[in-house]
């Protein structure tokens, strides 16, 4: 039985549009990597539904703009995912390929604290 739809979205031939999630951890891993990649203003009706990624991609990246953006994703994920916790928040930027990679661990303490990540790559470049 399909829980959501699995995201970034993929054809199939099994019987719908879009491959589906099929777990509580594909679901929450899904629903995260959308909450991250969505850009402000491009969820209408959803004004708060958006990633602090892209309001620090094109600035300086230092300590500083490093613990606001981590301060910032870890208030809009408790906002939206109550039912995870945060372990852990790195974020590095490639000063020579202007790649923002961030990897995101969290654990789901309603099935049975299992452990998971999610690792994104943001260009700069246009």
């Amino acid at each position: 039985m399909a829980l959501g739809i699995l995201f970034p979205f993929k054809n199939t031939q099994e019987g719908g549009v879009f491959k589906s999630t099929n777990t509580s951890q594909e679901s929450i891993r899904s629903n995260l990597i959308s909450l991250l990649t969505t850009k402000r203003k491009q969820r209408p009706m959803r004004n708060k539904f958006y990633s602090p990624y892209y309001d620090f991609l094109f600035e300086q990246f230092d300590e500083i703009s490093d613990a606001s953006l981590k301060e910032e994703l870890v208030e809009k994920i408790e906002e939206f995912f109550p039912d995870i916790t945060l372990t852990k928040i790195e974020n590095i930027f490639n000063e020579e390929t202007h790649v923002l990679s961030s990897k995101i661990i969290y654990t789901i303490p309603s099935i049975g604290n299992i452990t998971d990540e999610v690792n994104l790559n943001l260009s700069t470049e246009i």
